[in-house]
């Protein structure tokens, strides 16, 4: 790699960790190249990022910005995974971690400080944004049904009462 692709490298790799909501360290040593393959596809399909680089060049790309305090925890075969959606990333690296023994939540990044494993591991388990809004939606469809129907049921009580 040249040093204009490094550059090149550097700044999208910038745009894109400082444009994210959520940003994950996860160690990824002893994954194959299937289950890698895998983990992107579901990242992908999640509207989530990831890029594999050399930690100095990612040190470059943080430098300067709020995430340099993930500084610290670039060491060893690092992958970096980026999200708008916070609760979709968290599921995906916390579903392949339980998956993939050898695959490790280093850290995360959110708001401006650091986040523990523990706590990305919680966030999977809340729901999606899009389980979220479907479930608000249907509650307020049923509110809605249940209003009508006890609307109409004096209506119904009385028609019922004189045909029999």
């Amino acid at each position: 790699m040249n040093k204009n692709q490094k550059a090149e490298l550097v700044s999208q790799l910038k745009d894109n960790l400082t444009s994210a909501v959520f940003v994950a360290v996860v160690h990824y040593r002893g994954m194959s190249d299937k289950q890698l393959y895998d983990m992107r596809v579901a990242l992908k399909a999640k509207d989530c990022g990831m890029k594999i680089a050399k930690n100095t060049l990612v040190k470059v790309a943080v430098k300067g910005t709020d995430l340099e305090i993930l500084t610290p925890h670039l060491s060893g075969p690092t992958a970096i995974l980026y999200s708008q959606d916070l609760i979709a990333l968290s599921k995906v690296v916390s579903d392949f971690a339980k998956e993939i023994d050898v695959l490790k939540i280093k850290t995360g990044y959110l708001n401006k400080a650091l986040v523990a494993e523990s706590t990305i591991n919680d966030l999977a388990k809340l729901g999606s944004l899009e389980e979220v809004r479907a479930s608000f939606i249907g509650k307020l469809k049923a509110a809605q049904s249940n209003f009508v129907r006890i609307i109409q049921a004096p209506e119904a009580g009385l028609a019922s009462n004189f045909q029999s």
